[in-house]
């Protein structure tokens, strides 16, 4: 939570870090603590809250990026699912091809923060339904969701550069509305009453129920969840009359956000007839600001709809018995609201050939062999992610093959990006616990962990830092070998005396795998991958082939770079 001073202020005032709050401010900020404590009581808010603010705690920060992003999506198998759907449909499939299976190489292909754009939405969404007045959301929804489409259509007309900023921005702007509606149905309906029978309007009408009104109910809850102030200051509501020429991003973004919504209300409260003056005055408004035509707007809108398309495929949203949808459709003149194609199956990848050393006597026992037997035991649960099918497994390593592959052929993808797609087709295909990556580190003839995906996987990557010149124990023997190691169980006595006591002090998996990455005879890497108990590892021979396929693929990858 920001302090006191960063609350957001009132239509006509001035932030200032170091203003008193006047009484009405006080007012606001006791109604907002209020209805926080009462969301906190309900058992999906606090969950909704980490996982909007652990992606806005990544974004703000100049230290962590990409992998963090990606590590924190994958926590969440079900909104993994639908990103890599939206990654793979409609106008993303412009430049992934239709054939993006890990989020590492979605973050690449489509940027970073059109990756946290569609994750917003969908943690948004996902948190936000399954109410008794479950359809009322899903419309509200649509809205907002179109009008983070339109706002992205529109941005280079508002002179706006980040076009992901202007879809949250506007997407963000009746946040406080959602949120009533969803966790206060009773004020929502005493709300309502009020607008209809007393002729309120929705602020007053919001004060005098709440305590505050919608758009200071969303804007302190969006600086609560990390929100930078920039968007939190886009949900303010303009007043009436013409809206002044903007004279920062700031003010862009919030006119841009309030267009959009404001388009998105006229929509349903316009009848056909008085379609043309409805957008004549809305442009007239906004000509300043958001300077569109009324003969632009439809084309924009027609756009908008085919976008958002995917977005309701991947939430089970019908976009035929949406209200919103199918007016937003009649006035972009089009005959029904789109369906949105299914994704792009990715192609089976081949297999990089390698050749098996032979692993020394003392660890035989040990070594992953390409005709391994299936061991009896069964893994248990990791990482948020379902128990599946033989064939699912497969078919994840080789879509993450396929990944790799098209990687390997892109001169704008970086080693570290090819990397990381490798770990996380081996981390969600497998289910793995945690997966890391050492590098060599020459200077000091060491390995080093430089990046994993799993629970807490930034302290398990410190303690990956042991010297090359050492007694043999398990890692070295991989390295040295380059042996590819199965261990079942470190406690086993014919093996427990060859693992390092750093790993025992630093790490509690007892059953792991290590796959060497071999340079031209050089050790330049080491690919390790875990599981909490004893036995809960089962290799099957064709995944088997397919995991060193991929640490084949990472020994192109740093052979490339050389």
């Amino acid at each position: 939570m920001k302090n006191r001073s960063e609350k957001p202020a009132g239509r006509g005032q001035v932030l200032n870090e170091h203003a008193p709050l006047d009484p009405a401010a006080e007012a606001r900020e006791g109604a907002l603590d209020v209805l926080l404590r009462r969301m906190r009581t309900e058992s999906d808010f606090p969950a909704l809250s980490e996982a909007i603010g652990d992606i806005n705690r990544i974004a703000s920060s100049d230290r962590e990026g990409v992998n963090e992003l990606s590590n924190n999506i994958l926590k969440d198998f079900a909104l993994t699912n639908k990103l890599l759907k939206l990654a793979n449909v409609a106008f993303y499939n412009q430049v992934g091809g239709g054939s993006i299976s890990t989020i590492s190489r979605a973050v690449v292909i489509l940027g970073f923060d059109a990756v946290r754009s569609i994750a917003l939405s969908l943690i948004l969404f996902d948190n936000l339904e399954n109410k008794a007045h479950a359809q009322q959301l899903k419309e509200e929804f649509v809205k907002v969701l179109y009008a983070g489409m339109l706002a992205r259509e529109m941005a280079g007309k508002a002179q706006l550069r980040d076009v992901e900023e202007a879809f949250i921005g506007a997407m963000l702007h009746k946040l406080g509305r959602m949120l009533t509606l969803f966790y206060f149905p009773a004020e929502t309906e005493a709300i309502n009453q009020l607008v209809e029978t007393e002729g309120l309007n929705d602020a007053r009408a919001s004060i005098q129920v709440l305590g505050l009104s919608y758009e200071n109910l969303g804007m302190g809850i969006a600086r609560n969840w990390g929100f930078p102030d920039q968007l939190v200051l886009s949900m303010k509501q303009l007043p009436a009359g013409k809206v002044r020429k903007c004279a920062s991003n700031a003010e862009r973004l919030c006119a841009l956000a309030g267009f959009s919504n404001e388009l998105c209300d006229i929509v349903l409260g316009t009848s056909d007839a008085d379609r043309g003056k409805a957008l004549a005055a809305l442009t007239a408004r906004y000509g300043d600001s958001v300077p569109v035509t009324v003969e632009q707007i439809s084309g924009l809108m027609e756009q908008s709809m085919r976008d958002i398309a995917p977005f309701a495929m991947a939430v089970n949203v019908n976009l035929r018995q949406s209200a919103f949808a199918q007016e937003a459709s009649k006035w972009a003149g089009m005959a029904a609201a789109p369906g949105a194609a299914p994704a792009a199956t990715p192609p089976a990848a081949d297999a990089l050939a390698g050749a098996e050393p032979d692993a020394p006597s003392l660890l035989e026992a040990t070594a992953l062999h390409e005709h391994a037997a299936i061991l009896d035991a069964a893994p248990g649960e990791a990482g948020g992610q379902p128990q599946r099918t033989t064939e699912a497994v497969q078919s994840v390593l080789t879509a993450g093959l396929q990944d790799v592959s098209n990687s390997l052929i892109d001169d704008n993808m970086s080693v570290n990006d090819i990397l990381r797609m490798i770990l996380e087709a081996m981390y969600t295909g497998m289910g793995f616990a945690h997966v890391v990556l050492c590098i060599k580190d020459g200077r000091h003839n060491t390995m080093c962990g430089k990046f994993g995906f799993g629970d807490g996987v930034q302290s398990l990557i410190k303690a990956f830092d042991f010297p090359l010149a050492a007694q043999p124990d398990v890692f070295l023997v991989a390295l040295q070998n380059n042996a590819d190691i199965f261990i079942t169980d470190i406690d086993d006595p014919k093996i427990a005396t060859r693992i390092p006591a750093w790993y025992r002090q630093h790490v509690s998996a007892r059953t792991f795998v290590l796959f060497p990455i071999i340079v031209r005879g050089k050790p330049i890497g080491l690919i390790y991958a875990a599981r909490p108990q004893p036995g809960d590892i089962t290799i099957p021979e064709k995944e088997l082939s397919l995991l060193k396929s991929l640490r084949n693929q990472a020994v192109l990858a740093i052979r490339q770079s050389l």
